[in-house]
């Protein structure tokens, strides 16, 4: 039964790089990355708190 809890783990681990993967390209801003949002607002990698554009450095659309 240690093959089952290897696959699970080996599963894990590349469903959590496909999301990563799956963020397309950070925006830059005082050293920390920020990923765009459907919404037009970024997140940080991990989620938290949306950002609008104007907090991380860029002009809002518009």
């Amino acid at each position: 039964m240690e093959w089952i809890k290897i696959l699970a783990l080996a599963a894990m681990v590349y469903g959590v790089w496909a999301t990563y993967k799956a963020l397309g390209t950070p925006v830059r801003y005082q050293g920390h990355r920020y990923f765009p949002q459907s919404d037009g607002t970024f997140k940080r990698w991990y989620g938290g708190r949306r950002f609008a554009p104007s907090e991380i450095g860029m002009a809002d659309p518009g």
